[in-house]
Parts: structure tokens; C-alpha cells; sequence
């Protein structure tokens, strides 16, 4: 039986991997994972805010709390 990650659920449902890149569920702008910059969404999407987003930060941060977890 798999234990779910809630974390990454979270991630899962603003981004969607796709291959090497990662693209936003709403507006579905992409962006290579090994970019450094904050992520850039379509002027018109609900999921930009003024914060700066970095998808590829956030889901190896989460993959390597899962690790230590020992949850993968």
C-alpha cells in the first residue's frame, strides 16, 4: 500500500511534469527544470502572484523530504 505524500499531492496540482520541463496546470506555460528563474505564466493566469515562483526548488525540496522520510 502506497502512503500518500501531501506535500507533493499540493505540488501536483499546480504543476505538471512533463518530461524535462514543468508546466502550469492553469495557463499551461512551460519551463526547462534545470532553468534557475522563477517560473513565468501566461499574463492572464490566476496563478501568478507577486511572489516569485520556482516549481523545480520546490519539488526537489519536497522529493528529498520524502527520501529522508523514507517514504521513497
Amino acid at each position: 500500500m502506497s502512503v500518500p505524500y501531501l506535500p507533493l499531492e499540493a505540488w501536483n496540482k499546480h504543476w505538471q511534469l512533463d518530461g524535462s520541463r514543468v508546466r502550469c496546470r492553469l495557463c499551461n506555460h512551460v519551463q526547462d527544470l534545470t532553468q534557475a528563474g522563477a517560473f513565468t505564466h501566461a499574463p492572464y493566469c490566476k496563478a501568478r502572484t507577486v511572489e516569485p515562483q520556482y516549481p523545480s526548488r520546490e519539488l526537489a525540496v519536497l522529493l528529498q523530504q520524502k527520501i529522508q522520510a523514507g517514504l521513497y
